[in-house]
């Protein structure tokens, strides 16, 4: 057999090529930019010219470069219709993608719930922190992306429509749930569950209200970190009840003002498009919106006992 170049640093360079971007193949790849750039040089190192030509801000294949990738990506396609056959022998396993914070703290405490229904059918569930360019569908059979529904592809079916809420430890809030204004709620700290801080001053806009220090809070990257420390007293976050349902549930977190606001997104279930489902994607489907609307059914009489709390108080 001829000597190969380096398989990983061909599925690379075949990323860079299609996508014209080493920023958006390190996002699709799970790898640094650094890394791309490393596997792109060791791919030229093994032909002895190059493969792109730099002088733009657009990686740009060459006359070689556009021969290796019409080889690479179409030895790529072989590979993966060889790998989705032999996955087709065991029709039962569901590959998923989700953001970390919907697929911690409400899919995964209801996966067993799926099982013992299912007990046959496994899913393999992968979080994927930032959102990736474009999904390879040889790779997943479902996604939930989270966005406002344009930006998720034709198949996409909305799973749930957010809604924001502040929340806090009991030790904050005294008097109960529901029990604050949100003009009370503008000395304390700010708990932020996105690095963009984006959420906290749309619900300060819709409650008519300032914060008084806004230099005073406290950033995450995911709710599950910023419910984590809400829970623990360091402040009050804002995040969607559907991910703190345990605990509100469990009483180690309340919703210290009534106003809640929605954002026009969502969290939306998607599949790859012009795609026969098979049949245990389509009862992992039913399953998901019949367990979404569940909660959403707790979600609101918890919402309505708060404001009858309120009523007799």
């Amino acid at each position: 057999m001829n000597r190969l170049p380096p398989l990983h640093a061909l599925r690379v360079f075949e990323a860079v090529t299609r996508l014209r971007s080493f920023t958006a193949a390190a996002a699709e790849l799970n790898l640094t930019q650094s890394a791309v750039s490393h596997q792109i040089s060791n791919l030229e190192e093994f032909f002895g010219f190059s493969l792109l030509d730099r002088r733009k801000r657009t990686p740009v294949p060459n006359t070689a470069g556009e021969e290796l990738f019409a080889g690479a990506q179409a030895a790529l396609e072989v590979i993966a219709r060889t790998v989705a056959q032999m996955r087709d022998t065991n029709q039962n396993q569901i590959r998923m993608k989700t953001y970390p914070s919907i697929g911690f703290l409400w899919l995964m405490p209801h996966l067993c719930d799926f099982y013992l229904v299912h007990p046959g059918i496994k899913v393999s569930l992968t979080t994927v922190s930032t959102e990736s360019p474009i999904t390879r569908w040889d790779e997943y059979d479902y996604t939930i992306e989270y966005g406002n529904g344009e930006d998720c592809g034709l198949n996409a079916e909305l799973l749930h429509e957010e809604l924001l809420t502040p929340l806090c430890s009991p030790a904050l809030c005294p008097g109960g749930s529901g029990s604050m204004k949100p003009d009370d709620l503008a000395s304390m700290m700010m708990i932020h569950p996105t690095t963009d801080c984006g959420d906290w001053p749309r619900w300060w806009k819709a409650a008519r209200v300032a914060p008084r220090d806004s230099g005073r809070a406290q950033k995450f990257d995911t709710d599950y970190m910023a419910l984590a420390a809400a829970k623990r007293g360091m402040g009050v976050t804002i995040s969607d009840p559907l991910l703190a349902a345990s605990d509100l549930a469990e009483g180690t977190l309340l919703a210290p003002c009534d106003l809640s606001i929605r954002t026009g997104k969502g969290y939306y279930l998607v599949s790859a498009p012009d795609t026969q489902p098979s049949a245990p994607m389509v009862l992992l489907r039913d399953w998901l919106f019949s367990t979404m609307r569940k909660s959403q059914r707790i979600e609101h009489r918890m919402a309505e006992d708060s404001l009858n709390r309120r009523a007799e108080s």
